[in-house]
């Protein structure tokens, strides 16, 4: 039997086996702070398989909020909506827990009405707005509102509480002496600076007989902050004084937000190392976190002793029945998270609400995938992301659906997973071609427009782009993203890169990480504006240890053998000796099968044949067009 089936008691409460879903915000609320349906049907989706989900961060007060539309403990009106929320949760099982988060000086500044405080009036360095000071009443008054959240939770039929001591948020901001400057009873030594924490449990223990798990970084990862020596006396204390439970978690939200959010640049397992740490330190259970996103995570972890349980995020983003396929239950292959963060962090960000690059349901729960009522005969021309994903959704429809493809599967996911710190990539690449290849007819040819037009009822064009001709003088060879294929990857040579987005700039780098003397020629100020930023900040700390030159506010002007001229402002200048040029300046839709079949077929155009985009909009216009038809 496998460890991860087997229940684990957490104080007076049972898991059913040694999974959580970790708290993970979802953008999905309303300014007032209820639970909404897009909530409820986004954890009913997930409720199946895991021991317990820990639902995202409640705010304990709406000056409290990270995000706008956070889910809010703050007031009694909220409990018959997270009252809706444990129910659905416990559908099946699983133990509901409430995430407690007061955040300090990290709350959202351009929310209207929020106040920034912590320990001392010192300013997170990537945020820069200085936080209030605490007086003594707003510490008595930050610790009863974690009490009446608790309240709060317990009346609203969770089971357990979870308390956040970690990621750089308030408890831990008291708990570091680089953040808290205090000279009163909560600052100085460590255990004034413990204090802060420690009272804020005692309370909450003392107010509900529910178990409590506390969740802390081991290490905050960053020279200035906290270490996993000072956790595990913080982890021996917490035991002390009843903790029932820890979830080890590393990062801060301030300075090591890679970290905090697991991104796919982060070494994955080091966070269970901590968590074995800890767990060698205490006899309470621990529950470990951080890019447990394959089949063969979590048993190991289990059977060496490194943790209690595993707490598992974004791969349940990515594939709701993660748990029920590990434990056996459920026999598809996992549809694997990339930890690359672009549909998750960035669906948050942008104001759509959680989303996922590999998984369009996400936040859509409630559209079912059911059999089209009228079956057609589609062809999907293209098999790219978008050309697959579209595939495959129609398959799942019952529509008879063949793929024209000449060239291997997989489009410009082929070249991405080539880029620096995005190997994970190659995941989401193997899963679509694997499944278009087991389920979907595929012809190895090009189309003949006439069969087409004349065999199928439903034509989608998934054609993908072309690289932009450059029109630029004398520049009769180029390269594009293809040269980062090995057998086109020059080495010790002298290159110019024309184009300063992320597609330019990750080619620059891995072309001088093969010893290449590269040059970035920008026509804009900004390196990669439109990147992910954690892994846009890895992107320009590479250029920068790598010592690549980027001319900015420039442009080429033409090319005369070896040299290229480039012009800054109203001056010029040549850049000898060069033996190759890389040309990045955007792309073109491949559309030259949409006249030729329009009028004679029903045709759609999707992914970069529709509009160029990533590949987050190529798979979720392949699943939007194959649901329409």
């Amino acid at each position: 039997m496998k460890m991860l089936s087997s229940e684990l008691a957490v104080g007076n409460r049972t898991m059913k086996n040694r999974t959580v879903m970790a708290p993970i915000k979802t953008a999905y609320g309303v300014l007032t702070g209820e639970v909404t349906d897009r909530h409820l049907r986004f954890f009913e989706r997930r409720n199946r398989y895991v021991g317990a989900i820990i639902p995202e961060p409640f705010y304990l007060h709406s000056s409290l909020r990270e995000l706008p539309v956070q889910i809010g403990i703050h007031h009694d009106d909220m409990i018959p909506g997270l009252k809706k929320l444990s129910d659905a949760i416990h559908e099946h099982g699983a133990l509901a827990v409430a995430h407690l988060n007061h955040p300090g000086r990290m709350a959202n500044p351009r929310i209207p009405g929020n106040r920034l405080l912590s320990a001392s009036a010192r300013a997170c360095p990537s945020a820069m707005k200085e936080p209030e000071e605490m007086s003594i009443s707003d510490i008595e008054e930050s610790q009863e509102l974690f009490e009446k959240a608790a309240l709060r939770a317990r009346e609203a039929g969770y089971d357990c509480i979870e308390l956040q001591f970690g990621h750089g948020y308030l408890v831990a901001q008291f708990l570091s002496e680089h953040v808290n400057e205090r000279t009163d009873d909560y600052g100085g030594t460590w255990g004034n600076r413990m204090r802060y924490g420690i009272e804020v449990l005692e309370r909450v223990k003392k107010a509900v007989d529910l178990p409590v798990i506390v969740r802390f970084s081991a290490d905050e990862m960053t020279p200035d902050g906290l270490g996993l020596e000072d956790m595990v006396k913080l982890a021996v204390m917490l035991e002390d004084k009843g903790a029932d439970a820890l979830h080890v978690s590393s990062g801060s939200i301030c300075e090591t937000p890679p970290w905090y959010f697991q991104h796919m640049a982060v070494p994955k397992g080091k966070t269970w190392e901590f968590a074995a740490h800890i767990k060698e330190n205490v006899s309470i259970p621990v529950i470990t976190v951080g890019q447990i996103n394959e089949k063969d995570d979590p048993e190991p972890v289990l059977r060496k002793g490194m943790a209690d349980a595993v707490a598992i995020g974004r791969a349940l983003i990515a594939d709701p029945d993660f748990v029920g396929k590990i434990l056996g239950d459920v026999a598809d292959p996992v549809r694997p998270c990339a930890a690359c963060l672009e549909g998750c962090i960035g669906g948050v960000r942008s104001g759509k609400g959680l989303m996922c690059v590999i998984n369009p349901e996400v936040g859509l729960e409630d559209k079912e995938i059911l059999p089209a009522e009228a079956i057609k005969n589609v062809a999907v021309v293209g098999g790219g992301p978008a050309g697959m994903e579209a595939a495959l959704v129609l398959n799942q429809r019952v529509h008879k659906v063949t793929l024209y493809e000449k060239n291997s599967l997989g489009g410009l996911l082929n070249l991405s997973y080539l880029t620096p710190r995005k190997g994970s990539l190659k995941k989401i690449r193997d899963y679509l071609i694997q499944q278009t290849e087991e389920k979907i007819t595929i012809v190895r040819k090009e189309p003949d427009p006439r069969e087409l037009a004349d065999t199928f009822d439903v034509v989608i064009l998934a054609t993908g782009s072309h690289p932009k001709i450059p029109a630029i003088p004398g520049m009769e060879q180029w390269h594009w993203a293809e040269i980062l294929k090995e057998k086109n990857m020059p080495g010790n040579q002298k290159g110019v890169i024309v184009g300063g987005g992320f597609i330019g700039a990750e080619i620059a780098e891995i072309l001088a990480r093969h010893g290449n003397d590269v040059t970035i020629i920008k026509k804009t100020r900004e390196i990669a504006p439109a990147m992910e930023p954690m892994s846009r900040n890895f992107l320009l700390k590479a250029l920068k240890e790598l010592n690549i030159p980027v001319i900015t506010d420039s442009d080429v002007v033409n090319v005369e053998g070896n040299a290229v001229r480039i012009r800054t402002g109203s001056e010029e200048r040549v850049l000898e000796d060069i033996d190759f040029v890389v040309y990045t300046k955007g792309m073109v839709p491949e559309r030259s099968l949409k006249d030729l079949l329009e009028g004679k077929t029903d045709v759609y155009t999707i992914g970069d044949c529709n509009e160029i985009g990533k590949a987050i909009d190529a798979i979720h216009s392949g699943f939007e067009c194959a649901l329409s038809i």
